[in-house]
């Protein structure tokens, strides 16, 4: 044993030694281990602090994109700016896809290749970024300009040293909220001619942009901040910057933040928000598309989105949906209620809104202008009045575009009334600021889109204190039994008007009301696999829809000009989970095509069907009223079935009909 322990004595050092050793390895080759005199010590490391010096090892490319400066443009030296750098830090209260950025504007501009040099008074936790055009070209074949052109460096107290070859405006990135301001110190810089409201005059600008070469300027407010081309804004003058940015900031302030349920002074910190303008930038290619989300938005180098930007008579009467587009997807909520099938939907809530405001003072801003609403709308509006089973997120040409799903969300918004259902009740416009505090408030996210649908639902019936299942139906947004019996025994009374026929840019229609008894037919949806339409029998009958309307003289035929294979399917769509006993069936009165026995199934989601005990049933051959009982269930589906030819009285023609179809229940 004691020579065992001495062989792993001598073991463990002979491995220290062998460590010990590896750490003093001569290399093989004559290259050194990367540290100035081998690790040691050394005075100082030599640091490029030539302002003299200028690096035009990128002119060519500087001068296609974003410029050069000329050299008749003042460089300023020890330019003290007084940087506010407070704000909100609420980006993960907000649970939206894209938050504004702590990224500061200096109103500086660096010339390319040119040595900046920054003094920082003390540890801030602070960055400086160079370049406004964060789209890195790297996957875009054939570029118009290299693929990465903006600089990022974090900031040290004291003097600081960055050179960007391509030139840019400067910025200042806060990680954390600074309480008080911060005296930064800048030099070898130029004065960038931006506008910034409540600062800069009318006049003082428009001779800045004249007497400037700086390529590049900035149109500054509070809340909103474009980043756009000199040479556009002296070729297309801006009659009043003033108004224009007033009217971005209040765009931003009253139909983004106010009506998300944003402000400054919130009673729950969970809707404190967040102090920070949203930034649009143009470049000369976006990375993806024509514009892309993101902070910033980027968008093309051209006169039509500059012109969106800058024309106020744009956003007064209702247009600017390209930028209004972007910044909505930045604020999605796409993992609580935004499904995906509303990825290019919900965003363009925001144009509705901004539309709504300046109705008011311009009644032409309604509808917002977009050419696929005055299509689009009325397909959809089609859909929702469609009876039978239907897939609001399925491919149905009526519903299936960006635009078609819009309609819903703003008949709510526009045609829900102030004390509508209980006194005190907000009006729809009301809603999406209660929809995004619920979002804030989750304690956790939506697994799917189910999940994202149910929040949905539960949220209107929350915000109006009724239960909006019937107008979830005849859209074919799919509601879970989960979420609808939850919803049932917490408001039970139905909301019972048709706001699905609501029209938004007539507004028109609407206002019809409908029973709340969930076993009147009225209220139920029929489809047929195979149906006479209208035409060859004696109008009403011949489709599904005369089965259940009531009226044992009309009745459901199946096709006979093309015979259609067997089963025929009658499928009934109650709205709603409901518990029955029972069927109730009446044959077409005085003439036969008889149905001599039937299969009945029933679902709860119209996917996974369960025959019904006793099925097939054996049918009379008779006018009278026909009950078949069968044990309760529960069910919002249930289907009829007819197998085959064998299963009619009447074999010389493959031809089934019903007068009426209706349930037993308790």
């Amino acid at each position: 044993m004691k020579d065992i322990l001495n062989v792993k004595k001598a073991g463990s050092i002979f491995l220290l030694a062998l460590i010990a050793l590896s750490c003093k390895k001569t290399l093989d080759h004559p290259i050194g281990d990367g540290t100035p005199g081998d690790g040691a010590l050394v005075p100082d490391i030599t640091v490029d602090t030539s302002i003299k010096k200028i690096d035009v090892s990128k002119y060519a490319q500087a001068r296609v994109f974003p410029g050069l400066v000329c050299a008749t443009e003042p460089r300023l030296n020890n330019v003290h700016v007084l940087m506010n750098l407070n704000y909100n830090y609420v980006e993960s209260n907000l649970h939206q896809s894209v938050p504004p950025q702590p990224l500061f504007s200096t109103g500086l501009y660096a010339a390319p290749g040119e040595l900046v040099i920054i003094d920082v008074p003390g540890n801030y936790s602070l960055a400086v970024q160079i370049g406004a055009w964060t789209d890195n070209l790297s996957s875009v074949v054939n570029a118009p300009r290299d693929p990465v052109i903006f600089s990022k460096m974090q900031l040290a107290p004291g003097r600081n040293y960055i050179r960007n070859l391509y030139g840019g405006h400067i910025y200042i990135n806060a990680a954390r909220p600074v309480a008080n301001p911060v005296d930064l110190v800048f030099t070898n810089v130029v004065k960038s001619p931006d506008f910034i409201l409540g600062v800069t005059s009318n006049a003082d600008w428009q001779a800045a942009i004249n007497n400037s070469c700086v390529p590049w300027l900035e149109l500054r407010s509070k809340n909103m901040i474009f980043t756009v081309p000199r040479d556009y804004c002296v070729a297309h003058p801006i009659a009043d910057p003033t108004a224009l940015m007033q009217e971005w900031d209040d765009a931003i302030n009253l139909d983004y933040y106010q009506w998300e349920g944003l402000s400054a002074t919130p009673a729950d910190s969970f809707d404190l928000a967040p102090l920070l303008p949203w930034r649009v930038v143009q470049d000369i290619k976006p990375v993806v598309g024509y514009g892309h989300s993101g902070y910033p938005v980027v968008t093309q180098n051209d006169y039509g989105w500059f012109n969106e930007f800058t024309d106020i008579t744009q956003i007064r009467g209702g247009g600017c949906w390209g930028t209004l587009h972007e910044l909505g997807h930045n604020n999605q909520q796409t993992r609580y209620w935004s499904w995906t099938s509303l990825g290019e939907t919900s965003n363009n809530l925001f144009s509705f809104k901004v539309a709504h405001r300046h109705e008011t003072t311009n009644p032409a801003a309604w509808p917002p202008s977009h050419p696929a609403l005055p299509t689009d709308f009325p397909k959809a509006l089609d859909f929702a009045d469609a009876p039978g089973t239907k897939n609001f997120d399925g491919s149905d040409s009526r519903i299936n575009t960006p635009f078609a799903r819009l309609v819903p969300f703003v008949q709510i918004f526009d045609k829900v009334k102030a004390n509508k259902f209980y006194p005190g009740q907000p009006g729809g416009w009301e809603f999406m600021g209660f929809l995004y505090s619920k979002a804030r408030h989750a304690t956790r996210i939506s697994q799917n889109d189910q999940d994202c649908r149910d929040f949905f639902f539960e949220a209107i019936c929350d915000f109006t204190h009724v239960n909006w299942i019937y107008f979830f139906n005849a859209w074919g947004i799919q509601v879970s039994n989960i979420s609808s019996n939850k919803m049932k025994l917490k408001y039970p009374v139905v909301m019972n008007q048709k706001i699905w026929e609501y029209n938004p840019l007539t507004r028109t229609g609407g206002d019809d009301t409908f029973s709340t008894d969930p076993y009147d037919r009225s209220n139920w949806s029929i489809t047929a696999s195979s149906e006479e339409a209208l035409g060859s029998e004696p109008d009403p009958s011949g489709p599904a829809q005369a089965a259940i309307d009531g009226d044992i003289n009309s009745y459901w035929h199946s096709d006979y000009d093309v015979f259609q294979p067997f089963p025929y399917t009658l499928t009934i769509d109650m709205g709603s989970s409901l518990p029955i006993n029972g069927f109730k069936i009446i044959q077409r009165q005085m003439q036969r095509r008889d149905i001599k026995n039937i299969k009945i199934e029933t679902s709860t989601n119209g996917t996974s069907w369960t025959v019904v005990s006793g099925s097939p049933f054996a049918l009379a051959q008779s006018d009278a009223l026909q009950e078949l009982t069968i044990p309760l269930t529960t069910c919002r589906y249930f289907r009829l079935s007819v197998l085959s030819a064998a299963d009619l009285y009447d074999t010389d023609c493959p031809c089934a009909c019903l007068a009426e179809i209706d349930v037993k229940h308790p």
